[in-house]
């Protein structure tokens, strides 16, 4: 610890004793000093800007209009390596903004060229009438702008029409350019007429006869490819029907106008079909429901029947299906029916019998599917045998029933001659 007054170094006891002296004359010239004055640090001096001259209108108008432009950086020089000097911090005062009559005098470089052209005239009053000259003139500089070249509006009329031509359908397209044909054939005359030799009458029944047949054999294609379909409700009799029997006695209708089926009956618009799609709805009401299909005649056909080996609610139904080749049965074939079905419930059936191959489809579903060669074409019927009874609401049957088939029908020059006459 060292004293106040003189700075020296106190010896331990003596700093327990007399605190922060030496001795006692110390203490007392110490207390005896007159109390310094704390020393007074002068503010520092704000600057105050110089009040801005009045400006006039104008010039007010112009400062509104263009702000002022702050002055260009200068490029900074290039710093020198010298790594024996000593490095010094030099810090200088922020560069001042240039005041309105500074920025006024800036050269003319740096000024906007239309604020230069105001800035000619700031010593004068702008009026209304300089204003008016400067807007008219922009108005003009634009409207110059948007006035094309005669050529260009020409380049540019051209690049619309192959624009419009690209994006015209195809058929615009051809009858824009066989108009002006049929046009110029129109005004000009007729074609040009080639000289023909005459012909002798041999060669020229010959060549009738040639093409008669050509004809003849185009119109028999088309009526091959030409769609086929029948149907029939039972409402307006069984004329088309064949039997053994006499149909008016051994078929018979209920009051809803179902036809209950008797003895073996067939279509027979169908007789000469080969391959067909052959549809009906029907309900089984005692035993069984049986039809028949591709057949030949009364003698020779496929035959099929829905039988219920177990009645009740819910009865258990088997497909059987068999040939009959010159009136005899072969052998039966049984299958169970994989669907739950109903005492009551119509079966709407379907057959599609395409060559050798037969489908079997009821309610929606392949149920069956077999091959069978023996027979190569015949129509539908339907038939029940002793013990059996079902009811029938409709039957269709349909061949070649697509587009192209339906165009061959609409073209076809006559009907389809079938066995029993002519059917559309």
């Amino acid at each position: 610890m060292r004293c106040r007054y003189c700075n020296t170094a106190l010896a331990p006891l003596r700093s327990l004793a007399d605190g922060e002296f030496c001795c006692d004359e110390h203490r007392h010239a110490f207390r005896e000093q007159p109390a310094a004055s704390p020393e007074v640090i002068p503010e520092p001096e704000i600057p105050v800007a110089p009040p801005e001259p009045e400006l006039s209108p104008a010039l007010r108008m112009l400062r509104l209009k263009f702000p002022l432009r702050p002055p260009r950086a200068q490029p900074a020089a290039p710093l020198t390596a010298a790594p024996e000097a000593p490095v010094e911090v030099a810090f200088s005062k922020a560069p001042e903004l240039p005041t309105l009559e500074q920025s006024l005098e800036l050269p003319v470089e740096d000024l906007d060229p239309v604020a230069d052209s105001y800035a000619s005239e700031s010593n004068e009053d702008l009026t209304a009438e300089s204003y008016q000259n400067a807007e008219s003139s922009q108005d003009d500089e634009s409207s110059e702008d948007t006035h094309q070249h005669p050529s260009l509006e020409t380049c540019a009329s051209w690049q619309w029409i192959r624009t419009a031509w690209n994006s015209a359908p195809r058929d615009l397209k051809l009858v824009t350019i066989v108009l002006p044909v049929l046009a110029a054939l129109a005004v000009t005359g007729s074609f040009p007429k080639v000289p023909i030799k005459t012909i002798a009458p041999e060669q020229m029944a010959q060549v009738e006869k040639v093409v008669n047949e050509h004809w003849k054999n185009l119109n028999q294609t088309i009526s091959n490819r030409a769609a086929i379909s029948y149907a029939d409700d039972f409402r307006s009799g069984l004329d088309a029907w064949e039997s053994r029997s006499n149909l008016t006695t051994s078929w018979s209708y209920d009051v809803a106008g179902f036809v209950r089926p008797g003895p073996l009956a067939i279509f027979k618009p169908t007789l000469d079909l080969v391959d067909y799609r052959f549809e009906f709805l029907g309900e089984i009401d005692q035993r069984a429901m049986g039809w028949v299909f591709r057949a030949e005649d009364l003698n020779n056909y496929y035959a099929m029947k829905f039988v219920v080996v177990k009645p009740g609610p819910l009865p258990l139904v088997d497909m059987v299906h068999y040939a009959v080749i010159n009136g005899k049965e072969g052998p039966h074939v049984h299958k169970p029916l994989p669907m739950t079905v109903r005492a009551d419930m119509l079966y709407r059936v379907l057959m599609d019998v395409r060559g050798a191959d037969f489908t079997v489809i009821a309610q929606g579903q392949v149920v069956d599917f077999w091959t069978d060669h023996r027979l190569q074409h015949g129509g539908v019927g339907f038939f029940a045998n002793r013990g059996e009874r079902a009811r029938l609401r409709w039957l269709e049957v349909s061949h070649q029933y697509d587009a192209l088939g339906r165009v061959c029908a609409y073209l076809a020059p006559y009907g389809i001659e079938g066995r029993n006459g002519t059917f559309n």
